[in-house]
């Protein structure tokens, strides 16, 4: 196994949603918000003055080139943390922006009380350098599979990790316990939103995968791998 491929079967996926966190006392200290879907959270560069819980919906972060094309970094659901960078570096501003991907509830809390918290709380400060290594190790794996496999094998291996983390097993098929759309997946393999659509097409045309319920189901398994990670 190559460690690309090795990367990609490490489970990381770009989407983290319901996530095993227990914030306490965090949502006590901060400021209740509901976003609707496309409102911005913040911007890079700006002044990280807050940090957000996620409750519910989901929140897309991104970074911008200067030619102006967008690279979505993750997609942060339930339980999530965001703008938490630069709180263990002293950094003075944001390195990526956060928007709504879906109407969302989130905890807007400043950022000095969030700080003071975490002195007088390892299990909390834990918390946070987990997600943190999480977060980095989701940027490693974008860059390998950027840089060494097609779209369309990015999309595979998205597939494979969304059912390696929200998989939900009945019989011999696997679903994928949550649902994204076409333009969402496309966000997360930076590709167009046509080619995530006619990726998926093909893929339940061969009968790798079907969909029910509005949720995606692996019908075959090794032939996604197979599509994955190996070259044409």
């Amino acid at each position: 196994m190559t460690k690309i491929e090795s990367a990609i079967n490490s489970s990381v996926t770009s989407w983290l949603d319901s996530l095993a966190f227990h914030w306490h006392p965090l949502p006590q200290l901060g400021q209740k918000l509901v976003l609707q879907k496309h409102a911005f959270i913040f911007l890079e560069n700006q002044p990280n003055d807050f940090v957000y819980l996620v409750l519910n919906g989901r929140i897309r972060l991104y970074v911008t080139s200067l030619n102006g094309v967008e690279k979505t970094i993750a997609i942060i659901g339930k339980n999530g943390m965001i703008g938490e960078n630069g709180i263990f570096d002293n950094a003075a501003s944001y390195n990526h922006s956060a928007i709504a991907a879906s109407k969302a509830t989130v905890i807007k809390i400043d950022r000095k009380k969030f700080e003071e918290t975490l002195k007088g709380d390892f299990e909390l400060t834990r918390q946070v350098l987990v997600l943190v290594n999480l977060k980095m190790r989701i940027m490693s794996s974008q860059l390998l599979q950027l840089s060494s496999y097609s779209a369309i094998q990015r999309i595979c291996h998205t597939l494979l990790q969304l059912v390696d983390t929200y998989g939900i097993k009945s019989g011999d098929k696997e679903f994928i316990g949550i649902r994204f759309t076409h333009q969402e997946l496309a966000n997360l393999v930076s590709t167009s939103r046509v080619t995530a659509a006619n990726t998926l097409k093909k893929l339940e045309l061969t009968g790798v995968i079907s969909k029910q319920n509005g949720k995606y189901v692996i019908e075959d398994k090794a032939r996604l791998i197979s599509l994955g990670t190996h070259h044409n």
